[in-house]
């Protein structure tokens, strides 16, 4: 277990390294799908108006987005926000350095963003993961993730009903 992380608040510097781990993340788990098709995804939902927004979202105080850093280089992140379109808190992005997986970077991430919500009074929150993100899906439900249903929600490749709605009392 790697011990000697800290975990801080995004910055914009940060933004080039959290989209290559995000790259990363997604053709790992989404890796049957056309590479250059997941490339276009992560390059627009991890663009940087896309994290400024977020960095923006963080700084007014409704959102947290933290990376996770080992020996001066980003190996992780994870934004949570308290409240979502349908008034929900929910768990947005949660990402790990493929090299770094195993060692309870991300359960600590997760346990920072709870904290987080539970600063601002929330006594649950959702996630939602695509069913063949196994990694993901496990990792959920061993940090105590309920399967509440499959979000009738096609992803955006067209493959059909695939998102996991999963929640978590706080």
């Amino acid at each position: 277990m790697i011990m000697n992380f800290l975990i801080r608040q995004i910055e914009k510097r940060d933004f080039s390294r959290i989209h290559e781990i995000a790259l990363k993340g997604w053709l790992f788990a989404y890796g049957y799908l056309p590479k250059e098709s997941l490339k276009g995804l992560v390059d627009e939902y991890y663009s940087d108006e896309s994290l400024t927004f977020s960095l923006n979202r963080v700084e007014s105080g409704t959102d947290f987005f933290a990376v996770a850093e080992l020996n001066g280089k980003i190996i992780g992140f994870c934004h949570v926000t308290e409240e979502n379109q349908e008034g929900a808190a929910e768990l947005l992005r949660l990402y790990l350095d493929l090299d770094y997986m195993g060692h309870g970077i991300a359960k600590q991430l997760l346990v920072n963003c709870e904290n987080f919500l539970r600063d601002k009074s929330c006594r649950k929150y959702n996630t939602f993961c695509n069913k063949h993100n196994k990694k993901g899906i496990e990792f959920y439900l061993r940090n105590k993730f309920l399967h509440i249903e499959n979000k009738d929600k096609e992803d955006e490749f067209k493959n059909g009903k695939v998102l996991w709605h999963l929640e978590k009392t706080l």
